[in-house]
């Protein structure tokens, strides 16, 4: 959240913010279940945070942990085992940008393989390369498609801004899905709109239906575009048909857990409803 502030000083989520805040947060929503990707920036962080997250599914089993590596940890396959394993978890994130790798740096190889061989996900960070000041080709992530065709990617924003690549991929894989943190909030919210993408708002609106059973929405939360009811607010003047958004906000998630986590729901309860009135509606 310090981060965060540091780009957006009136962001309207304290820096201080707790995690019990932010659990409490989706009382006020009618959420199910959470994705929670976590990722090391330093290598000696990579044991406490899929600790953390281990730690954290076992108080709330709604949500569904994501562990992390980083590209200098040794031995990458027995994290992913422990974390696949032990931890239970779904699958494993990564931030290029922010973890300082290129995707198709070797010494990564073996955390895709192995993830390949239990056929779980990896969820990469791509897109928005104008707002960290640095470069990750399409045809990188492709490469990866191709070269691992067992194991499940998603691109988290989608390749933002360049839809016209996300399309392209994701019709000539089938084992990538897209996802959208963010995106909407990028066009339809003045606070965080970078700078006008006519053409590339253009080609998100008429891709994004024919495509939406490989495609998922997400939040960021804490640290996205606004509250999580600004978040839903924004995305639901985007004017999307009801069969599209109730694939984005849950249909697609639902099924790509189903296909690639055996145990789910297993002993995976869903977060209780919120009996009272809902913000959204307001």
């Amino acid at each position: 959240m310090k981060w965060m502030h540091g780009f957006y000083p009136q962001h309207p989520i304290p820096v201080d913010v707790t995690l019990e805040q932010c659990v409490a947060h989706y009382d006020a929503l009618p959420v199910d279940y959470v994705f929670n990707l976590v990722y090391p920036i330093r290598r000696d962080e990579t044991a406490a945070v899929n600790r953390f997250n281990f730690e954290l599914h076992q108080r709330h089993s709604w949500i569904i942990p994501f562990g992390g590596l980083h590209v200098t940890d040794a031995d990458k396959g027995a994290i992913v085992d422990r974390c696949l394993g032990e931890y239970g978890f779904l699958g494993f994130k990564v931030h290029p940008f922010i973890q300082r790798f290129d995707p198709l740096d070797e010494r990564m190889m073996p955390a895709y393989e192995r993830l390949a061989a239990w056929r779980r996900p990896l969820v990469f960070h791509t897109g928005y390369e104008e707002f960290y000041g640095l470069s990750l080709p399409a045809e990188t992530m492709e490469e990866i498609a191709r070269r691992f065709p067992t194991l499940p990617l998603v691109f988290a924003h989608s390749l933002f801004p360049r839809f016209e690549d996300a399309w392209r991929i994701v019709e000539r894989y089938d084992n990538v899905w897209l996802e959208m943190t963010n995106v909407f909030s990028s066009f339809w919210d003045p606070r965080y709109v970078l700078k006008e993408y006519d053409v590339e708002k253009r080609l998100l609106l008429e891709g994004i239906g024919p495509r939406s059973e490989r495609i998922m929405f997400g939040t960021d939360h804490p640290s996205g575009s606004g509250t999580l009811e600004e978040i839903y607010r924004t995305f639901d003047r985007v004017g999307l048909s009801e069969t599209v958004r109730e694939r984005l906000v849950g249909a697609t998630a639902e099924r790509f857990v189903r296909r690639f986590w055996p145990d789910f729901p297993g002993g995976v309860a869903p977060k209780p409803r919120y009996a009272g009135p809902k913000p959204m509606d307001a």
